[in-house]
């Protein structure tokens, strides 16, 4: 008995195609072959253009015709239509991924995202997966109704609802692959933290490692993250599983704009952030005029924590020249060890004057 021939079947071609190969090897036509195993002409062509499969009976026609085993044509066949069928299930799972990112794409820019965290995922489905496993998001609805948290953000520019959910989801990313903190968190404590961080910002050195163990050991995660475009926030403050973070962009490198940022989210902790629904200041911009009270509360703690009232009130009225108020306020800090630029970044806040004339000293360290 002559030797029937074999080939590698995880081949995923088309079979024909492979019939095809085999019929120009042996220099045979389509028209003779189709004659020497009884179908029509352009029968034989469909399959070799892989239109048509390889049934039973044909398969049998090829091994006596061809030699080569008949149970060899239909594993092909049968190997083909899996991997085709695979192919249309995972063709209409990438259309169904690419259905729901488009709804959350609503929400947030997942463009933004995914290039911000850095991860190359090429199909919908990735994505998607990330989405749901990494950031833990749930349908679009629930994500909509789950933008909670409290800022420290501009009050005039950059604005953009969506951009500010987008980077809030960069933040709790950035913070959930943070430790657990040493210490567990006790909302009663935060006046204490805020003495310790007051110390911190006015010395202006190691800073944001020395904030980052502060908090840590006052149950408190705390991570940098890059604002991105249309969203000008500087703080945000949220719970995560019981743990709370405090997340700031640093949009300017200014030891003022941080320590009020910080101590702003601080103050968030302690009057309004619950574990329960993580946080109380929804997305939904309001303009200058029409700051919610929880701001405006969390705004008067910062201002506090850093410069208390009582010493605040002894900073002497002076006339409304920047050189001259520049001068005096620096005098005044350093009589009462008081960084110069919280001071002078809380004078720029009260009257609207930014003239004063920066150095080194103002940039975090």
């Amino acid at each position: 008995m002559a030797r029937k021939e074999t080939f590698d079947v995880s081949n995923i071609t088309h079979p024909g195609y492979i019939l095809g190969l085999e019929l120009k090897s042996r220099g045979l036509t389509q028209k003779v072959f189709a004659a020497q195993i009884a179908i029509q002409q352009s029968h034989l062509s469909e399959i070799i253009k892989g239109k048509r499969n390889i049934t039973e009976q044909l398969a049998e026609k090829l091994e006596e015709a061809l030699n080569i085993p008949a149970e060899q044509w239909r594993q092909m066949q049968a190997k083909y239509d899996y991997k085709l069928k695979a192919a249309n299930m995972k063709d209409v799972e990438e259309r169904e991924a690419d259905a729901l990112l488009a709804e959350y794409n609503r929400v947030y820019d997942l463009k933004t995202i995914f290039k911000s965290i850095g991860i190359a995922m090429k199909s919908a489905s990735e994505k998607l997966r990330f989405c749901l496993d990494i950031l833990r998001f749930g349908t679009p609805a629930v994500q909509l109704r789950q933008l909670k948290g409290c800022y420290h953000r501009s009050e005039k520019t950059g604005l953009d609802p969506r951009m500010i959910a987008t980077w809030s989801v960069l933040a709790k990313y950035e913070a959930g692959r943070k430790p657990e903190p040493t210490a567990k968190f006790d909302k009663g404590k935060m006046d204490d933290l805020a003495m310790e961080l007051r110390i911190i910002f006015n010395d202006n050195h190691n800073t944001i490692n020395r904030v980052e163990r502060t908090l840590d050991e006052y149950g408190i995660r705390f991570c940098i993250v890059p604002k991105v475009n249309h969203a000008s926030v500087d703080g945000f403050s949220f719970f995560s599983n019981g743990v709370p973070s405090i997340v700031i962009t640093k949009r300017y490198n200014r030891i003022d704009n941080m320590a009020f940022a910080v101590m702003h989210e601080v103050g968030h902790l302690k009057l309004h952030s619950s574990e329960d629904d993580e946080g109380k200041i929804n997305l939904p911009i309001t303009d200058a005029e029409n700051i919610p009270s929880e701001e405006k509360e969390a705004n008067e703690y910062a201002a506090n924590a850093l410069i208390p009232e009582s010493e605040w009130k002894t900073l002497p009225a002076m006339p409304l020249n920047p050189i001259y108020i520049q001068r005096e306020c620096t005098k005044w800090a350093k009589d009462n060890n008081i960084n110069k630029w919280i001071v002078l970044g809380r004078v720029s806040h009260i009257t609207g004057m930014y003239m004063f004339k920066p150095d080194a000293s103002r940039e975090i360290y």
